[in-house]
């Protein structure tokens, strides 16, 4: 993987705008996000790389600051690398399949679930608001 950059981060604020990671992991995960899914040539990679950016990016406070988001990209850029990137961003994913794992648990549908089925014949849909 060729080293990371922090024009990515910076590519991020760019679209961030007063908003920051809640945790060096989230920070980590946004940057290494966006790297694996700018730089992976296998599409289901790129895909999981990308959810991984929105998913983390999902997780931004809107309390805090571009040179507070900035400063945080950084400091965890610095602490990415060639050896621990790979790892990093494996635990990034497990924990966004963590969470689908749950929504499928509570009942819910995971993104890639198939169409909804339709109503039973004579079972039309409420009118809205009952």
């Amino acid at each position: 993987m060729k080293t990371l950059n922090i024009a990515l981060a910076t590519a991020l604020l760019a679209t961030g705008g007063a908003a920051t990671a809640q945790t060096a992991t989230d920070a980590q995960c946004i940057i290494l996000g966006n790297a694996f899914a700018a730089q992976a040539k296998d599409p289901k990679g790129q895909k999981i790389a990308e959810a991984a950016v929105y998913f983390y990016l999902g997780r931004i406070s809107n309390s805090m600051t571009a040179p507070q988001l900035k400063a945080l990209l950084d400091a965890q850029t610095k602490t990415l690398n060639n050896e621990n990137a790979g790892p990093t961003m494996q635990k990034c994913a497990a924990a966004i399949q963590a969470k689908v794992d749950m929504l499928e648990t509570a009942g819910g549908k995971p993104a890639n679930a198939a169409t909804p089925a339709k109503p039973a014949p004579g079972k039309g849909t409420p009118p809205p608001g009952r």
